[in-house]
């Protein structure tokens, strides 16, 4: 008999492992669409909280690596993770906060976000 119909404290704890799973993915997909609009499931959001300010999704092509460094005008660090868990590269010389930042979407595409005036 499958664990999930058993009616012994087996079938219980798996019932409730589901359960506790699909309310932990619940919870995770309400607080992206809430907070940065974009499903859980994309993997470019349209705004990135980073440095004290907002970045927003350029309408530009996917960069590969090379062009990506040369837009930003330097050799790109991961300096965080995006709220679908990507990668988020820059290049900061200095303290000051980079005009774009980038998205890795792929072994070597980049998603470009550009800091917005607000």
């Amino acid at each position: 008999m499958s664990p999930v119909l058993a009616s012994s404290r087996a079938g219980n704890l798996v019932r409730a492992l589901i359960i506790i799973g699909l309310l932990v993915l619940l919870m995770r997909t309400a607080y992206l669409l809430w907070v940065f609009h974009t499903p859980a499931w994309t993997s470019r959001p349209q705004d990135i909280h980073y440095c004290g300010g907002w970045y927003e999704r350029t309408e530009t092509p996917d960069l590969t690596g090379g062009e990506a460094r040369k837009l930003a005008g330097g050799r790109l660090d991961q300096v965080m993770r995006s709220p679908v868990l990507r990668p988020i590269a820059a290049y900061r010389p200095g303290s000051s906060c980079p005009r774009y930042i980038f998205a890795k979407v792929g072994s070597d595409t980049y998603v470009t976000y550009e800091i917005t005036d607000d």
